[in-house]
């Protein structure tokens, strides 16, 4: 549903009411107005009561018995269910075997190369069920089950990366933030309801507060990761270039299928509202999920500060990009307010430098252009 603020409501609202002022008799406006009133508000409880519905819905079968080919279709899925996990219960035996000659030089290998084969004839096995396609359309996802990893990974490649790369590689934040990008992990972001797309522009009072980051990743075991969140359009006036300002700094954060919050993580920088100073362009605020080095913790001074380079960072701490969005913001009033409550400091303004008229003379009065000898 197309959602409004609230000055566009008023405005709605008072515009219907003018237009009730000028349909009705002024004893019937009262009445009328309730009425409009009433209406709307039926309108939004049928809307929450919908979607409320929505989420309560449960799979219903279609009855056997009335379709032949679809009896006949439903045989052979569940005969081949069947076939593939039978395979599985052989792969196990396999696995408990080898879990117990565990002297074996290849044992690595063989076990990964039986795990993926276990996790694939998993997905087949259940990748044509009925009940399994439309609870994945519907909403009703277990990560913890292999098709439903499946399916979401193969959604997330198929549309939203492509439109995350497309973005990113537009606005540059490849390779002006990273290098490259091979994205293994679906960051998704929302400050209130609504998940963000990569490279929209937000308002400033949108992003006072921290956004709630989803990390749908696809690995079953437990791996740590840091989040950033940083601005490399702050001016560098000194040098005459742009700086990057740290926003949000997380690290040891633990993910897996089932878990993806940022909830366990230790924050080193504590989140500060995106601050666009007024006469500069856009700002690309982007998030990044790094990956830690052989599922170790990392160790990073208290005293950080908010002004780093993001690949030297990366490098000193040998991370590795998985996933990244962002969003832009300009200047507007709320800036002012960030600067002066929440930060404390006095608000920069940028502009271009004057021009210099070589006509002028020390006084600023015009020089003549020829002078009698």
């Amino acid at each position: 549903m197309f959602l409004l603020s609230h000055r566009v409501q008023r405005t709605i609202i008072t515009n219907s009411f003018n237009t009730l002022t000028r349909i009705f008799k002024p004893q019937e406006l009262q009445i009328s107005f309730i009425n409009f009133r009433q209406l709307t508000t039926i309108k939004k409880k049928k809307d929450q009561d919908s979607s409320q519905k929505d989420s309560d819905k449960k799979y219903k079968p279609p009855a056997l018995g009335v379709n032949p080919a679809y009896d006949e279709a439903l045989k052979y899925i569940y005969e081949d269910k069947a076939q593939k996990y039978e395979e599985i219960r052989l792969i196990d035996i396999m696995i408990e075997k080898l879990m117990k000659n565990r002297r074996n030089e290849q044992f690595d290998q063989e076990l990964n190369e039986l795990k993926k084969k276990k996790y694939n004839l998993q997905v087949l096995a259940e990748i044509n069920d009925p009940e399994v396609r439309w609870n994945f359309k519907n909403g009703k996802i277990d990560m913890s089950i292999p098709v439903y990893r499946h399916l979401r990974e193969k959604y997330w490649r198929k549309e939203p990366l492509h439109k995350l790369m497309q973005r990113i590689t537009q606005m540059y934040v490849v390779p002006d933030v990273f290098p490259t990008l091979l994205p293994m992990i679906d960051l998704e972001f929302k400050f209130k309801n609504d998940i963000i797309e990569p490279g929209v522009f937000l308002f400033p009072a949108q992003t006072r507060k921290e956004p709630i980051v989803i990390l749908n990743n696809f690995h079953e075991e437990t791996l740590l990761y840091t989040l950033i969140m940083v601005d490399p359009d702050m001016p560098d006036a000194l040098n005459k270039t742009y700086q990057t300002e740290w926003h949000w700094l997380i690290t040891n954060i633990p993910l897996n299928v089932t878990k993806s919050d940022i909830s366990g993580g230790e924050v080193i920088l504590p989140y500060i509202p995106p601050h666009p100073p007024k006469g500069t362009k856009y700002h690309r605020y982007t998030l990044a999920i790094l990956e830690q080095p052989n599922n170790q913790k990392i160790i990073i001074p208290e005293n950080m500060g908010r002004v780093k380079d993001v690949r030297e960072f990366m490098s000193e701490y040998n991370l590795t990009l998985r996933g990244v969005s962002f969003f832009r913001e300009v200047w507007d009033e709320e800036v002012s307010k960030i600067y002066a409550n929440i930060l404390g400091i006095h608000e920069p303004k940028y502009g271009r430098h004057p021009k210099v008229d070589k006509y002028l003379d020390e006084t600023g009065s015009k020089q003549q252009k020829y002078t009698n000898l």
